[in-house]
């Protein structure tokens, strides 16, 4: 049997088999056996979910995006049982094929990474399979527009992007890193402390982004109040919104209200405070607050 008759029937075998395979997974999300989480997951805290549990409800949480996905999958299966559309079709398949196997990976889906990997190689075999093709179209054809079919002056400036592209990158970067550095920036305090006395109403204290923070009464992140901080070199204040105000903002779905009004706050905790390594004390006019770093 010749190269090319074995080249053939594996290439028709490939077709056939990635085809077939992706509308199982495609009627395993329209069906609800994919992207479904159980009701136990819905109890835990994001920080004890496993990769699996957080894929699946982060993919589930939203019902027709699953569907669209199911419906590419159906879309690739059927250019992929033709040889005119082959070329189409696998193009369709690899384009979600590579990011399911890259979360399955990512995300340490047991169960699943060896199965997708091998669709993944099989589809890569039917592309490069044609890769000359693919290089003609992409790259060697001539590209949209040619210089004689573009105004004069778009060609004499044609040279700017050498400098334009740079500068986009660059100045992006900078920007970017500036706004990291004015509004996710961190402190000594950022991250989530635990009160070390279980019996006290301040169960957890979690400093975020902004010098805002969150007041939680007990691990199952019922929140008691947030706001904001400032501190100086010794002294730490927390200012919460009012109860009727927290629950105005909670309910601003459409973020309407753009920035919150700190006329609605009062004083939560203000006293001294001492960090030695990861334990916090603060001190405040009637009572010691003491807290140790969870993460």
């Amino acid at each position: 049997m010749g190269r090319k008759k074995i080249h053939f029937y594996l290439h028709t075998f490939c077709r056939y088999f990635l085809a077939t395979m992706i509308i199982s997974y495609a009627f395993a999300k329209i069906l609800g056996t994919q992207f479904t989480s159980q009701p136990g997951t819905y109890d835990k805290p994001v920080g004890m979910l496993s990769g699996f549990e957080l894929t699946w409800y982060y993919y589930g949480y939203s019902l027709w995006y699953g569907l669209f996905i199911a419906g590419t999958q159906i879309a690739s299966s059927l250019l992929l049982f033709f040889r005119k559309t082959t070329r189409l079709g696998i193009v369709l398949f690899l384009s979600f094929m590579v990011n399911i196997l890259l979360v399955d990976f990512a995300y340490d889906i047991n169960g699943a990474k060896g199965f997708a990997l091998l669709l993944t190689m099989m589809a890569l075999f039917v592309f490069f399979s044609e890769f000359p093709l693919f290089i003609k179209y992409f790259l060697t054809e001539p590209p949209l527009y040619q210089d004689q079919e573009r105004p004069s002056w778009v060609n004499k400036f044609s040279k700017v992007k050498l400098v334009y592209i740079p500068l986009v990158f660059v100045g992006f970067f900078f920007l970017l890193s500036t706004l990291k550095d004015k509004f996710m920036g961190q402190n000594q305090f950022y991250g989530t402390w635990q009160n070390t006395d279980s019996t006290a109403q301040y169960h957890r204290l979690n400093f975020e982004a902004s010098n805002t923070f969150k007041v939680n009464a007990s691990c199952d992140n019922a929140k008691i109040a947030s706001g904001k901080y400032a501190f100086t070199e010794d002294t730490i204040k927390l200012k919460a919104f009012t109860k009727a105000y927290q629950k105005l903002l909670n309910n601003d779905r459409t973020n309407l209200i753009l920035t919150a009004d700190t006329t609605q706050m009062y004083v939560l905790i203000k006293g001294k405070y001492a960090i030695n390594h990861n334990l916090l004390v603060i001190q405040t006019d009637s009572a010691k607050l003491s807290f140790k770093r969870i993460r």
